[in-house]
């Protein structure tokens, strides 16, 4: 793979994060989460919201590094295929995730949540092969 296109698909990868991060703030309202989480113990509450700032946090962190940092992610260093390794380690497991862990039947079946869902998986798809590639050419280089 030519290193100008890997290059700007490290760069679409990052746009493609960082429009996630601020799409990210609608979700809770489509998949009505006030309801269910005002029912957990204070506690589970807690935890869930740590774990959603820590999710967001390393798509702002992918997206900003992949589209400012493309010459980074791609400079066939082992730190560079050490972090491509990991974003294509957590792409790939929010595919499977999707597939073969969510229970989707909860999600309102509205036109909205589900051209949302097929572009959220043709993204994390996109993701995981841009770091595979980006990965390869860092293992190779």
């Amino acid at each position: 793979m030519k290193i100008e296109i890997l290059t700007i698909a490290v760069m679409l990868a990052g746009v493609g994060q960082l429009i996630l991060v601020v799409a990210s703030a609608v979700i809770p309202r489509c998949l009505d989460w006030k309801g269910p989480l005002g029912a957990l113990p204070k506690l589970m509450r807690q935890l869930f919201w740590t774990y959603a700032g820590y999710i967001l946090g390393m798509h702002l962190f992918f997206g900003v590094m992949s589209t400012f940092g493309s010459g980074l992610l791609l400079d066939g260093t082992p730190q560079a295929a050490i972090l491509c390794g990991l974003m294509m380690t957590w792409w790939t497991v929010r595919i499977g995730l999707q597939f073969f862990c969510f229970d989707r039947k909860g999600i309102p079946q509205t036109r909205f949540n589900l051209l949302a869902e097929a572009l959220l998986v043709c993204l994390f798809l996109f993701l995981a092969m841009t770091y595979a590639g980006a990965l390869y050419f860092n293992l190779t280089t």
